[in-house]
């Protein structure tokens, strides 16, 4: 009878360890199996004490070193226990149609058909203080690495970031691709993108409820590097936002926010190493491969000074966001370029955009009923129009620049499935085009050229 007692002591034993290295979840009903075993008369009231406490020492060891894993619309995601560790697996995944109409006369066509537009991966995440996130984009045939950095947040309300990012500019640069409302940005992205988007370097930003200042000095993106010897370039950005109003749970918002950044190029080559070169332009869409608004490259391009306004509101599913931009450029010969644009949105099934005031821009839309045929939800339905205009001509004789001069419009339809998943479809007209780089057969300028793009966008 001992032994077997002994025997049953050892198995409940066992049991009990099995299921306390089981996790979390099998707690209560590792403490419940014991204390059933205390009422049989297998374990006396001492032996289930003692194991009850070598349990609540356990489970107080795993609460400070353990973690848990969860799969979501977030993406893979593992934290500690503790929280001062966290790593997450993302990406995403933008595939798009497009076709053009009205180029048929001119002497370069626009390229239609299919484009993995953006096909990224993660990996980011905090250890205490200090926030990282390492992004590579596969698509394009290429390998190309995006938000590298790490970011310290140890001094109350206050951000360090060091490395790859992007520059302190325009509402526009810093909102994501998965966020904003059009398969493209508007036509003042010309001005930025070139010079001001990603470059490694270091960032402060001091930040309230509902305002932010930040603001970096860069150096040139993340890239191969030029052989020989080619000095990079480099510049610093500002951008302040304030958002007077703002009232979350209405969706209600104004924003007015304002950019400077000066970009200095190679002291030895009118380029960005491994990117932009002395020029402006914009393509009707990614894989298009026309510019119906392109400079010449610019002899003596020595530096850009970008400045830009912006403001925004949202009353409930109604959104609006413009922004004014202009570049000045210096070196052998000096011109300006400006651009425009205006756009509103509004949701059909009445959710409100997302908006982050200690960041002075909008985020994704998160549908209130996610699109599913066995429950009968349609998720998010939002359209958009935009109005924007690009002034690249300036100058007068010889060295005038002529890129062109032009208007668009552009209309959006937006569903968002769920969380992590749209499909977009939007229609352009590029118009009024004056002294552009593209002309038709006759010598007559490209005008009135139709875009029609749709895109499937996952993110997570």
């Amino acid at each position: 009878m001992k032994n077997f007692k002994l025997r049953s002591i050892a198995a409940a034993t066992s049991a009990v360890l099995a299921l306390s290295f089981a996790g979390n979840a099998l707690a209560d009903s590792t403490d419940d199996i014991v204390n059933a075993l205390i009422a049989k008369g297998v374990l006396t009231e001492e032996e289930g004490s003692l194991l009850l406490k070598g349990r609540a020492a356990e489970k107080e060891v795993q609460k400070k070193t353990g973690s848990t894993v969860t799969a979501g619309k977030k993406g893979l995601v593992v934290k500690s226990n503790d929280g001062d560790y966290s790593v997450a697996v993302g990406g995403r995944m933008h595939i798009e149609a497009m076709s053009h109409g009205g180029d048929e006369s001119l002497t370069k066509q626009a390229t239609d058909g299919t484009d993995v537009r953006r096909s990224r991966i993660y990996l980011k995440g905090h250890a205490k203080d200090i926030k990282y996130i390492v992004e590579a984009d596969l698509a394009g045939n290429k390998v190309s690495m995006k938000d590298v950095f790490a970011v310290y947040t140890g001094i109350d309300n206050w951000d360090f970031t060091v490395g790859n990012q992007k520059h302190a500019m325009t509402m526009e640069v810093q909102e994501s691709s998965n966020d904003i409302m059009f398969t493209e940005r508007g036509m003042t992205y010309a001005l930025s993108a070139p010079y001001f988007d990603r470059a490694i370097g270091v960032n402060a930003k001091v930040k309230g409820e509902t305002w932010n200042v930040q603001g970096g000095i860069y150096g040139d993106h993340y890239g191969p590097e030029t052989s020989g010897s080619v000095d990079e370039g480099h510049g610093y950005a500002i951008r302040g936002t304030v958002t007077p109003l703002w009232n979350k749970k209405e969706g209600q918002m104004i924003h007015i926010g304002a950019s400077y950044g000066v970009r200095s190029l190679s002291d030895d080559t009118n380029k960005i190493s491994g990117g932009g070169k002395g020029d402006f332009s914009y393509e009707t869409t990614n894989g298009s491969n026309l510019k119906l608004l392109d400079t010449p490259d610019i002899a003596g391009f020595d530096k850009v000074k970008l400045a830009a306004i912006e403001f925004a509101a949202m009353n409930g599913p109604f959104s609006f966001q413009t922004e004014y931009h202009k570049a000045s450029v210096e070196g052998t010969n000096d011109y300006d370029f400006d651009g425009w644009y205006a756009a509103v949105g509004y949701t059909l099934t009445g959710e409100s955009r997302s908006y982050k005031p200690t960041d002075g821009e909008f985020k994704r839309l998160k549908p209130k009923n996610d699109f599913s045929m066995k429950n009968g939800g349609w998720g998010a339905w939002e359209i958009a129009a935009r109005l924007d205009s690009l002034d690249l001509n300036d100058g007068s004789g010889a060295t005038a620049i002529a890129g062109g001069e032009g208007d668009r419009y552009t209309l959006a339809l937006n569903w968002y499935l769920n969380y992590n998943f749209r499909i977009m479809a939007d229609y352009s007209k590029i118009y009024d085009i004056k002294n552009g780089p593209v002309k038709t057969a006759t010598g007559g300028e490209a005008d009135d050229v139709d875009t029609l793009t749709v895109r499937a966008q996952w993110a997570f």
